[in-house]
């Protein structure tokens, strides 16, 4: 039997068989890697994910491995009656056609229990090891991008697990000292000088260098993988009315100097521009990307234009990291009603990056044999 007549024989569902499990092949596909973690199994993760493969145009984007567990992905297509079967595989396999959903089971939970039957100290543990396993991959360079589904930070630090997102913790197993984190959608893109800190914490963190690096990523992201040749960005005050002159807060002096830094450096970056009326003025086509001194600062507006489809951009890591800009929606979690919109994009946009990023290390590679052969 040929390996394409057993993979339509498995999708028929003739082996009687909800989850399979195959030993590795050797295929060796030209589009990109990507290790999706399945996220929180009592959330909404493991049905977004599998939503999205029901998607088959991602299969030709993509290489896909979801990390996670195979009883509970089984369980979210049969609540959805999607036309998909898991395959349990194991870490090298790669290249299965649409309609397989390729799983490295790193949990084992009991089948048939729906979301809110799962222990949540069982869940967190299991959801921290998804992202543990797929930032391993990465940096040993088994994938080339990283796409994560929705975790609960509150229940894995709970677990006794210091964790404070997803961001912070890839940027800390890869020695990652200076990382952005982007939020992007089709009509608004912004950064975070701060990230998962409390708000009362924030003006003391802002420092002339800090966001002066947010603006150098941020103007690299958007021209490696959003294609502007010279992007224009717009940095947010921190306090009403730009500080009104000293009137409502002094924090603006410090960002001033980030960005008069950032124009001896060449970039094209104004600001600090009073937060209340700067999104309109992005929405007005005068920017490309608004850099934001705190979470919900650049957060808000992001979700209220692109609430099912924006994507979370990890910049500045050693490898492609995306994810969801959703939460793990206890509420709804076994439904089969969460939108997979933002996961299916994560996947496209980690896709595109991953492209990108080896075209770029080809093309330095080939400059560097060039020099040698002078």
């Amino acid at each position: 039997m040929t390996t394409k007549d057993f993979f339509r024989i498995l999708l028929e569902g003739r082996f009687g068989l909800d989850v399979c499990f195959l030993m590795p092949l050797e295929i060796k596909p030209s589009r990109p890697k990507i290790a999706i973690t399945m996220g929180d199994p009592r959330g909404i993760g493991p049905e977004v994910v599998a939503k999205a493969f029901a998607q088959s145009s991602l299969y030709e984007v993509c290489t896909p491995l979801i990390l996670g567990d195979a009883n509970v992905l089984s369980a979210a297509i049969q609540t959805m009656g999607l036309g998909l079967r898991v395959v349990e595989v194991e870490e090298g396999l790669q290249g299965f056609p649409p309609g397989a959903l390729p799983v490295l089971p790193l949990s084992n939970l009991p089948p048939g229990m729906g979301p809110g039957d799962i222990p949540p100290e069982v869940s967190s543990r299991a959801s921290f090891t998804y992202v543990e396993r797929a930032g391993r991959m990465a940096l040993e360079g088994r994938i080339e991008a990283i796409v994560t589904a929705p975790v609960s930070k509150e229940a894995i630090h709970g677990v006794g697990i210091p964790f404070r997102g997803h961001t912070e913790y890839l940027a800390e197993i890869s020695g990652t000292k200076e990382f952005v984190m982007m939020l992007a959608g089709e009509r608004l893109k912004v950064t975070l000088v701060t990230t998962h800190i409390p708000l009362a914490a924030v003006a003391k963190l802002l420092r002339p260098e800090k966001i002066l690096s947010v603006i150098e990523m941020t103007d690299r992201g958007l021209r490696d993988y959003f294609n502007l040749s010279r992007p224009r960005i717009a940095v947010a005050a921190l306090n009403p009315h730009a500080g009104e002159g000293g009137l409502f807060g002094e924090e603006e002096v410090i960002i001033s100097r980030a960005v008069q830094l950032a124009h001896v450096r060449g970039f094209s970056v104004s600001g600090p521009w009073p937060a209340d009326s700067l999104f309109h003025r992005v929405q007005q086509g005068e920017f490309d990307a608004v850099v934001c001194m705190y979470h919900d600062q650049g957060l808000i507006p992001l979700k209220l234009l692109h609430f099912h489809t924006a994507v979370n951009v990890t910049l500045g890591l050693p490898f492609v990291r995306t994810s969801v800009d959703h939460g793990v929606a206890y509420d709804i979690a076994g439904q089969g009603i969460a939108n997979a919109s933002s996961m299916v994009e994560a996947i496209r946009l980690a896709a595109r990056m991953a492209e990108v990023r080896k075209e770029t290390q080809i093309s330095k590679s080939n400059v560097q044999k060039e020099k040698k052969s002078l």
